[in-house]
């Protein structure tokens, strides 16, 4: 009975990660500018590989996922204080369990966001901004990588600058499928995410316009167990706590990044995979 009990289980381990959703108050790294807003009609363009990885913590069974994810984004300064910006990812996903692969891929939902800013000061000392953000993921993924779902990010980013210093923190909480999801399917769990990054600016060579950044991001992620008819259901929800050191190299309008992220400790509700080490390497230009 038991050996069948933990075969159910298994199974349901296999389908499941394909499912997990990338969560939308967790999904960033190497934070830039996140409560300044760029100057009006100025674009930004950043494009991101990051490879990620789950994995059984009690070794039960050889079961693994490995997530690469390519995220897109392009951002607008619609004016002086509202900027426009869309994410539209390539997501590729491989299950592994007992030497069988089963593989997932395709294009994520489109997410749209609109940040806005509502405080800014700029001294010859100093620089500090704060900026609410809005943002929504629509569900136009491929089907195997799709959340199926409509949801929602309200947020809250503040930056400040002090000579060759910086520090963002951005903090967001998503309420997922706040529409579109079927009734047979159960209630997505909401989530919230606490980021803090500190950066030291070196400038390298006598052009002042080439420097390099030493990053380091302290994140803080929380997911709510999902509910089937309101009541909360095995195996869904976790908590993460994790540090990342990074690097940005800045060119004139060009900056290159990279970053691995390493959790510190987290709490998985139920038999679910452990999150593993992200790594993560980008570019970002203004035009």
């Amino acid at each position: 009975m038991k050996k069948h009990l933990l075969m159910v289980i298994l199974l349901g381990l296999v389908a499941s990660p394909f499912a997990y959703p990338c969560p939308i108050a967790f999904a960033g790294g190497i934070s830039v500018d996140a409560g300044l807003t760029p100057p009006e009609g100025r674009w930004i363009l950043r494009a991101q590989v990051r490879s990620m990885s789950r994995q059984d913590r009690d070794s039960i069974s050889d079961m693994s996922m490995d997530r690469l994810m390519v995220p897109f984004v392009v951002v607008h300064g619609a004016t002086s204080a509202l900027t426009l910006g869309l994410r539209q990812s390539l997501d590729f996903r491989t299950m592994t369990m007992n030497g069988m692969e089963k593989k997932a891929s395709g294009f994520a939902d489109l997410y749209i966001f609109a940040k806005y800013k509502v405080f800014r000061i700029n001294t010859r000392s100093y620089t500090i901004g704060i900026s609410p953000l809005l943002g929504v993921d629509i569900p136009t993924g491929s089907k195997e990588v799709s959340n199926h779902s409509w949801n929602l990010k309200v947020g809250l980013s503040a930056s400040g600058r002090s000579g060759k210093w910086a520090l963002d923190l951005n903090l967001g909480y998503g309420l997922r499928g706040f529409a579109g999801v079927a009734e047979t399917e159960p209630e997505p769990g909401n989530d919230l995410g606490l980021n803090l990054a500190f950066a030291r600016q070196f400038p390298v060579g006598s052009s002042g316009n080439v420097s390099l950044a030493p990053v380091l991001e302290i994140t803080w992620f929380g997911s709510s167990p999902d509910k089937s008819d309101g009541v909360e259901m095995l195996n869904s929800g976790e908590t993460i706590f994790s540090l990342a050191p990074g690097l940005k190299y800045t060119v004139d309008d060009l900056i290159i990044e990279g970053l691995v992220r390493f959790p510190v400790t987290q709490d998985q509700k139920g038999m679910q995979l452990e999150a593993g080490a992200m790594f993560l390497l980008g570019v970002r230009r203004m035009f």
